[in-house]
């Protein structure tokens, strides 16, 4: 057994694990270059080391077992990824980091080139572009005013380019991929291809190109070199299979991308266009799996139309046809490849000669509306369910203040034969929108106002869909909070999505965004970290959920600038509402720093720049914090460059959301808070802050220290909830199914010691009712409520 192969194999590579888990761990060894794997499976490449703290410089001599090195820092000429130290990462030395060595080019310093830029407040202007020996203007400022700074390119690499300062001392780096395609050729061919056109350097560009994934100027460099040395023909194929088959693995990624986003129409029709001739027989087999899938969908929605029509017909004298008749008119307009599922149960049963066919129009009927797993076979039940979900819609529509009107359709909802809160919770997640999209179309920033009261004014924020938007698939959403010069809708199309005519990431990779006007009119002075900023999101929030089809389980927030304090502070103060947040050159400031512990489980990833030198400043201790407490943290920090939208790290962003997911409620809740309105952390809410601590004036320079409130609540294994808390008033919102409270044992309440609730729970439709109404989040769901 010892000498078998295959158990030598499991050993090796368990080892290998092992030690890539210890070089990650503070083991002592140090790691080198290649790629750190985060649980979620994203992939961080570049030299991997340990660090003591956030600063870079000089390596440190290793001091022994008592030196504590708790980041793990993965570097590249362009950025640093910074990550807490943990023991679940795995190390992989095998990535090649670099696949082209890049074209060097010589710049000459100025006179006076040696007086360093130690720090970098912001652009003045857009950056100029690059003339043909790689050189541009920029306009900087810095601690003594706007500085004229001369760049230099002095290496291209298909990933990035470093730039030099040539009249100071400064080094920065950019994306190869941020490069305008006429300005990075111009300067290719001015650094290799002579007045006489050398073929073998312009291969090389070509062969950069295809690295870069700059295919059309890879194919235009060899159809030139085609056309002016016909001789090159056969090197010139060789390097078009290269070419082929890079963009037809390209075209295979982006298949897969647009499906999971729902726009199924457009990987059809690209599908059907896929090139065939020299693209690898792997490929192709997935892009024929990938067709089939949807004729295979197609021929599914073309029987079950056919099928549940004439099922239909075969009911003409039965009494119940005119009621199934406009139920099945609804399924069969609504029915799209995103919400075939829902009749998997009818798909599998529907040939079965034991079934009568209301029994099969049942199946289907109960599976649209709550889900092929919870599917029924008697037709009145199936019409009971579709009654419960027009009532259940009356009552989420409702104004605020219908009160009675909501009492009515309770007792309707109550009153009906098998409606209680199971299946209350089944048909919830697979309802419609409860309100209209408000005109709101793909690659427009539409303004939508809603009304929060009859006494309270409207509040407002700005949307944009995706590509092929359609309200049964479900999708997720970025609340992105613009900076101090920037305006909502600018923040939804310059950076997270775009137009009708150049679509932006949000829109091809399927996500919502909000831009809610967040800060008032009073707040001249930018992001006031006012409760009524924190009420807007929120709202913004809840509105959009109630008017589109959103996630909740993968809502992200996310900022730049003064949206990015925000982003911080809001995102610290609620957790339980996010799956992550991005604060883009973003201050943890004022309450922020006080609530670090409340961000445990809220996975962060924030975006600097090594010469922000007041930011690094600012959020040094907290980010250390977070980094010693091992937090869910990314911290990326791009070198040499100062406050910038940092637009290359946009793919990234995109490739960590899509692994994200809103963390299940936890059994603890250990939080912070000094605003009223800070009150609700996951299931435990609270009412009534005292004195000592609300009402600080952070403006002041001298005021008493501030001090948070903390709370802590806990469910423990027996069934028993304890709160240790400062609030006048608690609230306890239960779920069933979560793993946290058994409803079908006593559940013991203690609040400060005092036992307040020793029953077993009631499940309340009102209650569950009224959460999803109020907040919009039909994917945590709520049973009951408690208040002491």
């Amino acid at each position: 057994m010892f000498n078998s192969p295959r158990v030598c194999a499991h050993v090796v590579l368990a080892l290998l694990t092992l030690l890539g888990q210890i070089v990650l761990s503070g083991g002592g060894i140090f790691a080198g270059a290649g790629e750190v794997r985060l649980p979620n499976g994203l992939g961080l490449r570049g030299n991997v080391s340990r660090q003591e703290s956030l600063l870079v410089g000089p390596p440190k001599p290793d001091r022994g077992p008592t030196t504590i090195y708790p980041i793990v820092m993965i570097s590249s000429p362009l950025k640093r990824y910074f990550v807490p130290t943990r023991r679940d990462y795995l190390f992989n030395e095998d990535v090649d980091l670099s696949r082209h060595d890049g074209f060097k080019m010589k710049q000459d310093k100025r006179p006076g080139g040696g007086r360093i830029i130690a720090s970098v407040q912001g652009y003045v202007k857009k950056p100029e572009p690059f003339d043909d020996f790689g050189r541009r203007n920029v306009f900087i400022e810095t601690a003594s005013g706007e500085t004229a700074v001369v760049q230099g390119v002095t290496l291209i690499t298909p990933e990035y380019l470093k730039i030099i300062a040539l009249n100071f001392t400064w080094e920065t780096a950019m994306a190869t991929s941020s490069m305008p395609a006429d300005s990075l050729d111009a300067i290719l061919r001015n650094k290799l291809v002579t007045q006489t056109d050398n073929p073998d350097d312009m291969l090389k560009i070509a062969r950069f190109y295809i690295e870069a994934q700059r295919y059309e100027l890879a194919r235009r460099e060899l159809s030139a070199i085609r056309y002016k040395f016909p001789e090159m023909a056969d090197r010139v194929h060789q390097v078009q299979i290269l070419l082929t088959q890079a963009e037809a693995q390209e075209i295979l990624a982006e298949l897969k991308l647009r499906s999971a986003a729902g726009q199924h129409n457009f990987v059809y029709e690209t599908a059907k266009q896929f090139p065939v001739e020299n693209v690898a027989a792997p490929i192709l087999r997935e892009v024929r799996e990938i067709m089939a899938g949807y004729e295979k969908a197609h021929d599914r929605y073309e029987q079950a139309v056919s099928q549940l029509g004439e099922l239909q017909g075969q009911l003409k004298d039965n009494p119940r046809v005119k009621e199934i008749a406009p139920l099945r008119a609804e399924l069969a307009e609504r029915l799209t490849y995103s919400s075939l599922d829902r009749l998997d149960a009818f798909f599998k049963l529907s040939s079965d000669p034991q079934l009568r066919p209301e029994e099969k129009l049942a199946l289907a009927l109960s599976g649209w509306v709550v889900g092929s797993p919870n599917a029924v076979t008697e037709i009145d039940e199936a019409q009971r369910l579709w009654q419960a979900r027009f009532l259940l819609l009356d009552y989420l529509r409702s104004e605020p203040d219908a009160d009675g009107e909501r009492r009515t359709v309770l007792e309707r909802l109550e009153s009906l034969e098998g409606i209680g809160a199971e299946r209350i919770a089944q048909l919830l997640p697979l309802l419609p929108p409860i309100l209209d999209s408000a005109g709101a179309v793909n690659g427009q920033a539409v303004r939508i106002e809603a009304a929060l009261g009859t006494d309270e004014p409207p509040m407002a924020y700005w949307v944009t869909l995706p590509i092929e938007y359609h309200p049964d698939h479900t999708y997720p959403l970025i609340i992105a909070l613009h900076s101090e010069r920037g305006k909502p809708e600018q923040e939804l199309q310059g950076f997270w999505g775009g137009t009708e005519e150049h679509i932006g990431q949000s829109q091809r990779q399927g996500y919502i965004v909000i831009a809610p006007e967040y800060v008032g009119k009073a707040d001249t002075k930018g992001y006031s970290y006012s409760a009524a900023s924190h009420q807007v999101v929120i709202d913004a929030l809840s509105d959009a959920r109630r008017r589109f089809s959103i996630d909740s389980d993968r809502v992200f927030l996310a900022g730049h600038g003064m949206g990015a304090d925000a982003a911080w502070d809001m995102g610290l103060a609620h957790p339980h509402l996010f799956a992550g947040i991005i604060p883009i050159t973003g201050a943890i400031d004022r309450h922020a720093k006080y609530y670090m512990d409340n961000g445990r489980q809220l996975p962060i990833y924030a975006v600097n720049g090594e010469f922000d030198r007041d930011l690094i400043t600012r959020n040094g201790a907290p980010l250390m914090h977070m980094m010693q407490q091992r937090f869910d943290l990314i911290y990326a920090e791009y070198v040499g460059a100062g406050p910038e939208p940092f637009y290359s790290e946009i793919h990234a962003l995109f490739d960590w959301m899509s692994r994200q997911r809103r963390p299940p409620p936890p059994k603890q809740v250990d939080a912070r808070t000094l605003r009223e309105s800070d009150n609700r952390f996951y299931w435990y809410e609270f009412v009534g802050l005292h004195e000592n601590f609300k009402g600080f004036d952070w403006t002041k320079e001298k005021q008493r220290a501030a001090k948070a409130m903390p709370i802590m609540a806990k469910i423990t294994p027996g069934n028993t909830l304890r709160i240790t808390s400062g609030a006048m008033h608690h609230r306890v919102w239960l779920a069933k199914g979560d793993g946290l409270v058994d409803f079908q044992k006593r559940l013991k309440v203690d609040v400060n010691g005092r036992n307040r609730f020793n029953e077993f729970i009631k499940p309340d439709v009102a209650v569950m009712l009224d959460h999803v109404r109020l907040t919009g989040d039909r994917q945590r769901i709520y049973w009951a409520m408690l208040e002491f």
